[in-house]
């Protein structure tokens, strides 16, 4: 005998938003029509993790009803595993959800020839027990997992994904729907979804193989690619390959005069680092020059790809290299361009670290706060240095400081490339940003000689002559015109009383565990000091066998050391 459909059903509104569906859906109260493919599509979704099905019976006339429960309801109590004499420090920890909580249940017909869904409450089963929030800490909705892997497939990070879902939601009328979204949760569901999406860049057929591809790829987006391989004493022999593209190869030859040298680590899972040499374009842009792979980081190997990236760009001869403090890249360098000594032009060394303090005398204005992020740049280890930039941000009162830091230097999951990836997927993701990088200086380029500034406050004649200037220049000039107008005005409101000095002193305290750090920095730095000090003593004397002979005592007493640290921490 077939189930009667009850008649006293009511049609909701077209224009309730995906919240007040939710609700009538959550508590049923009286029985509700919906067309049917409004109800799967966009119905449904939105209470898929509040009912799980308990049965369900298709009909002769091809009607469908089924009858959904409470996810609370859980008629099954988890088992313990007291049975199995399994000691409890042996079990695994996990979380027991109680069961029949709730006994709330809806009944579901699906009318075929009428193409319309009757929702109906099961039988005057009882209201929910609980919230509609609880039903959404319980499981997400198809709804809001949908959302997430739209945004998971742009590849951004687990938190920026959770932020912009939160901020974007409400305006789809799903702001309770991800009021408790975890940033775990998306984490998990992007997991699922990039994983097939970056199969391609894992490579699980072995190194040979996976150069091999890499080459081919790099090939094929019109890169010049060249292997090499470095052999040393001790037998040990260091690969790596070298690839720039020409229009890369034609800025490093125009603006290579000053060269920034950048390692990369952790890009792969074979631990291969990745060097790029990055070029100060006319317009002030950043661009990259060219990039290679090494296995092993040593000079001997940055030098040989140095050298083939200069037999590729023979007019490159650059006067200055930017990098950061790392003896191995100053001495690969030296030996790669020889200088004067060679017959050809003297290249120096600049450490980075200049630069990177000129940026943040305007970026981080705030002299506390750059004081933190200076020791950081000084720590020598990745949670130091992450602990201190944590302090910047929390106690800078700034908040276009505090952005800066958290987007730039914070921790954050958005990576280049990821070390699960084989070299195949390091260079999918480099050329991606190599692209990236001409577009933007391309519109930098555009800019430069199109784009006229605007500034409030500056007369009309005095904007039309700044605008004659390219656009880096009219930014420089408005900052002195305005310097001049807000002179102008002190003058006249204080006359000469504006010469008389005012002096502030702001005292940066640091903390005792700052104070401890910093006095081991400078440890470190003195035995540096009084290292090199002697060498230049014995090699100031002029006796060529004294200085090998400092040398290498002075390896056999360190390598031991730097040994027995690299056993402790395998």
């Amino acid at each position: 005998m077939e189930e009667t459909v009850p008649s006293d059903t009511i049609t909701p509104p077209e224009d309730l938003t995906p919240d007040e569906k939710r609700s009538l859906l959550f508590n049923v109260s009286c029985s509700l029509e919906i067309p049917m493919e409004d109800f799967d599509k966009d119905w449904w979704p939105l209470v898929s993790n509040i009912w799980t099905q308990w049965n369900s019976h298709t009909q002769v006339n091809g009607n469908v009803r089924k009858v959904f429960a409470c996810r609370f309801t859980k008629h099954r109590v988890s088992s313990t595993r007291s049975k199995e004499n399994i000691p409890n420090e042996k079990c695994r920890v996990t979380k027991i959800r109680p069961s029949k909580i709730c006994n709330a249940k809806i009944r579901v017909w699906w009318l075929v020839s009428l193409k319309i869904v009757k929702v109906e409450r099961y039988n005057n089963s009882s209201e929910h027990t609980h919230s509609l929030l609880e039903s959404d800490r319980l499981k997400r909705s198809q709804a809001t997992r949908t959302l997430v892997e739209k945004e998971a497939v742009k590849n951004y990070s687990p938190p920026a994904i959770t932020s912009a879902i939160k901020e974007y939601a409400p305006k789809l009328g799903l702001g309770a729907s991800v009021s408790e979204l975890k940033r775990k949760e998306v984490a998990n569901i992007k997991y699922k979804v990039r994983g097939p999406m970056e199969a391609h860049l894992t490579c699980n057929s072995g190194l040979r193989s996976d150069i091999s591809e890499s080459v081919s790829f790099l090939i094929e987006k019109g890169y010049q690619v060249e292997n090499y391989c470095v052999s040393h004493q001790s037998a040990k022999t260091t690969k790596g390959f070298v690839f720039a593209h020409p229009k890369q190869l034609e800025k490093l030859q125009r603006h290579g005069w000053l060269t920034l040298i950048d390692s990369t680590h952790k890009t792969n899972k074979y631990d291969w680092r990745l060097f790029t040499l990055y070029v100060h374009d006319t317009y002030g842009s950043w661009d990259v020059g060219a990039h290679f792979f090494v296995s092993n980081e040593d000079c001997d190997t940055v030098s040989e790809a140095l050298k083939i990236i200069r037999s590729k760009c023979r007019q490159w001869s650059p006067r200055y290299f930017l990098l950061d403090q790392s003896g191995i890249e100053a001495k690969g360098i030296k030996k790669a361009f020889p200088g004067i000594s060679a017959g050809e032009q003297q290249c120096d060394v600049i450490l980075c670290v200049i630069h990177v303090m000129r940026t943040w005398m305007t970026k981080i204005y705030d002299k506390k706060t750059r004081d933190i992020m200076n020791a950081a740049m000084h720590k020598r280890t990745k949670v130091g240095c992450e602990k201190l930039v944590q302090d910047a941000i929390n106690g800078c009162a700034i908040s276009a400081i505090r952005n800066y830091i958290q987007r730039n230097y914070a921790k954050n999951t958005q990576q280049l490339t990821s070390f699960s990836h084989g070299l195949i997927g390091a260079a999918h993701n480099i050329i991606n940003v190599d692209c990236k990088k001409r577009s933007e200086s391309e519109v930098t380029a555009f800019d430069f000689h199109t784009k006229k500034i605007s500034a409030y406050g500056v007369d009309n004649d005095i904007i039309e002559e700044i605008h004659k200037f390219p656009f880096p220049l009219q930014r420089l000039l408005v900052e002195e015109a305005r310097a001049v107008m807000s002179f102008q005005e002190m003058f006249e409101e204080c006359g000469y009383e504006i010469y008389e000095g005012r002096e502030t002193i702001i005292e940066f305290v640091q903390t005792k565990e700052q104070k401890e750090a910093e006095n081991r920095r400078l440890s470190v730095v003195e035995l540096t000091e009084k290292i090199r000090d002697k060498y230049w003593n014995v090699e100031e004397m002029g006796n060529a066998e004294k200085t090998e002979a400092f040398i290498s005592m002075l390896e056999t007493s360190i390598n031991p050391i730097i040994s027995k640290f690299d056993n402790q921490i395998k």
